[in-house]
């Protein structure tokens, strides 16, 4: 029996002991055993958060596993490190606080050979602490550059993230993530798909997302990063594709809007607002005027998003007061579920 190419799995570890053991045995006990599993395991000087003596006990156990300590310096220098250390012909992703279900890199695997892609893509149950919910399972297709740029314009499927995915290892030749910025995977994602040039998407979902109220994504000012990384991808996506100029500047407008509405509601008026949101907020407004001669007669943006455009502009106020009792609504349906 021919032996099956190698899959290197990468896994970044900071401050997740509470969920190491389930995110580690799920890639232990995943049905394709051709597995390297690489733990980078992020230290602080002085911090003891017992990743690593947890990572240490099922490296004994298991030899597919090759343990990569560093110091801690964020996600994208982590992941670099996980693909420097890699061996495998195919590269993919489980994070320390997430899980894949058993048959998740076997079922990309085989997606991807059948498809004759380069990427393979699946789909995720986002975890909650209270509950689960499944991406909607509408079956498998075959995708371009330019159609996954645009499912990520939209919304209507998989996204920036690289832990539903399964790359051949080639993509990542020359490409790294960026060690300086947050959302490090968007910075990269594109690129990936590009060079992939063809994709297959499994909407069935395999991998598990833990949703955390305590993550990075849920600080007020992480709109700002969006809108950075999100300007890059549209440059990049409109490039490859220019047809898609018009969903990506629904795209990017909605971002806009959304960073003035956050200054409006948390920063504006308040102690210790900083001028760099001062100076952001400025920046957010001249760019949502000047986008309106630009998306006018644009299809892709709804009556909703030119009108919060038209208060932002002449009446802040209001989308402020809009704002806040939106925020207040969903806060007050979250206690009485």
């Amino acid at each position: 029996m021919t032996e099956r190419p190698k899959i290197s799995v990468i896994s970044i570890i900071y401050d997740v002991a509470r969920f190491l053991p389930k995110a580690i045995e799920s890639m232990i006990n995943q049905t394709y055993k051709e597995l390297e599993i690489i733990l980078v395991v992020g230290e602080k000087e002085g911090r003891n958060t017992g990743d690593l003596e947890i990572c240490r006990k099922y490296a004994k156990e298991d030899p597919r596993i090759k343990l990569v300590v560093t110091p801690a310096r964020g996600t994208g220098d982590a992941r670099n490190k996980g693909l420097d250390a890699a061996t495998g012909d195919y590269i993919g992703f489980v994070d320390g606080d997430d899980w894949a279900e058993p048959d998740m890199f076997e079922k990309l695997y085989v997606n991807l050979k059948e498809h004759d892609a380069k990427l393979s893509v699946c789909g995720k149950f986002s975890e909650y602490d209270d509950h689960s919910e499944a991406d909607p399972d509408n079956g498998i297709r075959d995708m371009e550059p330019k159609d996954a740029f645009l499912m990520i314009l939209k919304g209507t499927g998989f996204f920036f993230h690289c832990w539903d995915k399964l790359f051949e290892a080639s993509v990542f030749e020359g490409l790294r993530f960026p060690d300086d910025r947050y959302l490090e995977d968007r910075y990269v994602i594109d690129k990936a798909i590009a060079r992939a040039g063809r994709i297959v998407y499994d909407t069935t979902p395999l991998y598990h997302y833990r949703v955390r109220g305590d993550s990075l994504s849920r600080v007020k000012d992480m709109a700002e990063y969006n809108t950075d990384a999100d300007t890059e991808f549209c440059d990049f996506a409109c490039s490859v594709a220019p047809e898609l100029r018009d969903p990506a500047d629904s795209f990017l407008l909605y971002d806009h809007l959304t960073c003035i509405q956050n200054y409006l509601l948390y920063f504006k008026g308040k102690p210790g607002n900083s001028e760099r949101m001062q100076g952001r907020f400025e920046e957010h407004m001249e760019y949502v005027k000047a986008a309106g001669e630009r998306i006018k007669d644009n299809p892709e943006i709804k009556r909703s998003l030119k009108i919060k455009r038209l208060m932002a502009i002449y009446t802040p106020g209001l989308l402020a007061f809009i704002t806040r009792r939106h925020v207040e609504k969903i806060a007050d349906d979250k206690k009485f579920q």
